[in-house]
């Protein structure tokens, strides 16, 4: 059953909800194991638009190699970006190539355009600021004018022009990963005229559409965020904000002569969202045959690197090849508000030195704790979750969580 995208639902007043679009399985549909034999390390993630490449980082610390691309590398460091320019149409076409030719082995694309021209920001007034002569910036767009306002002059215009081409490129992707069977997904703020550009709304008929507030997965503002995939991964994200905590204001500031808005400090991904991001991927990934190692004997079987230094009794450097030995004695598995980051909580306190996350999962549905165990209990399906060491204060051990009460003891969301 097809349903109708509709972009203009109020969703602050609306449930948390994953919205479900009929796609095409084509040749790799259900079943498909697109990935086996394949190693974790062999997989590909390509991350367009990537600016700041902080979802390229994550990616890249958990093992996967990374392809980030953008227009420009002057907002990243530390990680080498491709320079490919999606207005011009000899570089769509050249990277078009690219994707066709790594197609066996692409774990996902993920595509987030700038929505500069096509900003809801755009249509606000403000007046004080206007009247001390700062300059405003105006509408280029609307829903009835997704690909420009008629009569837009000078600067205006060329941006907009930009933009279009940057979009069409977009939709020229996401129609490729279609073709080739590619997990694909783009984002931009739920309120983005972007989804309203021609060649995109087409899109938007068919797919996984999930909808979150930034500041539920470690933004600092309740950005309301827009997720559309080619395949059903990221619905776990699907998280609105519970009003419990404070947000940054989106009131812009002066500098100097110009305006300061924050909309582009809400450009960059935070760490949280992808961390959990790329968990995703890896959950998707091993669920399409792909193999993760955790030490050297597992992973040179099925390893194309020489191995001739390990034979020599001479352990290999670097991140590519595993350890030896499992670098971990113990697993252990936690639950946490989903609102928080587990990195900036207690959860180490009484852990060894060098222990960190390994895999992440969001939970929704009724939830217990006992002495010896966690519980969510959603739908037919139960998890158990080890609580041999103590979780951080504020869970209320042993007990229920703080945000639970009997006798529902019922949670939005946990991780």
């Amino acid at each position: 059953m097809r349903t109708d995208v509709n972009l203009q639902e109020d969703y602050s007043k609306s449930k948390s909800v994953t919205e479900v679009f009929t796609a095409d399985p084509g040749e790799c549909g259900q079943g498909c194991k697109r990935f086996t034999g394949m190693n974790m390390s062999d997989l590909l993630f390509i991350e367009i638009f990537a600016g700041t490449a902080r979802l390229s980082k994550v990616a890249r610390d958990v093992g996967i190699q990374i392809l980030p691309i953008d227009k420009t590398n002057a907002r990243a460091s530390q990680i080498f970006v491709a320079q490919y320019d999606l207005a011009n149409s000899e570089e769509v076409d050249a990277l078009v190539e690219l994707i066709t030719a790594e197609r066996h082995r692409i774990l996902a694309i993920h595509l987030a355009p700038a929505c500069g021209t096509a900003s809801k920001a755009r249509e606000k007034k403000l007046s004080s600021l206007a009247k001390r002569g700062f300059k405003i910036p105006v509408p280029l767009r609307s829903k009835e004018k997704p690909m420009g306002l008629d009569g837009l002059q000078g600067l205006d215009k060329v941006r907009t022009e930009l933009a279009n081409l940057v979009y069409s490129a977009t939709a020229v992707i996401v129609r490729l990963c279609f073709e080739l069977h590619i997990l694909c997904s783009v984002e931009n703020p739920a309120n983005s005229l972007f989804w309203f550009f021609p060649e995109i709304a087409v899109l938007l008929s068919k797919g996984y559409r999930v909808d979150f507030h930034n500041c539920m997965h470690g933004g600092a503002r309740n950005k309301l965020t827009t997720g559309w995939a080619t395949q059903d991964v990221f619905g776990e994200l699907s998280i609105l904000c519970d009003g419990r905590h404070e947000h940054a204001k989106w009131n812009p500031k002066p500098v100097g002569k110009h305006l300061s808005f924050p909309t582009a400090e809400e450009a960059a991904y935070p760490l949280l969202l992808c961390k959990r991001l790329i968990a995703l991927l890896l959950t998707y990934a091993r669920h399409m045959g792909a193999e993760q190692h955790n030490t050297l004997q597992e992973q040179l079987p099925a390893s194309t690197v020489t191995s001739h230094r390990w034979i020599l009794n001479m352990l290999p450097r670097g991140k590519r090849m595993k350890p030896l030995v499992s670098e971990f004695q113990d697993y252990k598995q936690f639950a946490i508000d989903s609102v928080a980051d587990p990195d900036k909580t207690g959860l180490f306190d009484n852990l060894p030195q060098g222990a960190r996350i390994v895999q992440r999962r969001l939970q929704w549905g009724k939830f217990r704790v006992d002495e010896h165990a966690c519980f969510w209990f959603s739908g037919e399906k139960s998890f158990e979750i080890d609580k041999s060491s103590p979780l951080q204060e504020p869970m209320g051990l042993p007990g229920t969580c703080s945000q639970c009460r009997p006798p529902s003891n019922h949670c939005n969301s946990f991780e």
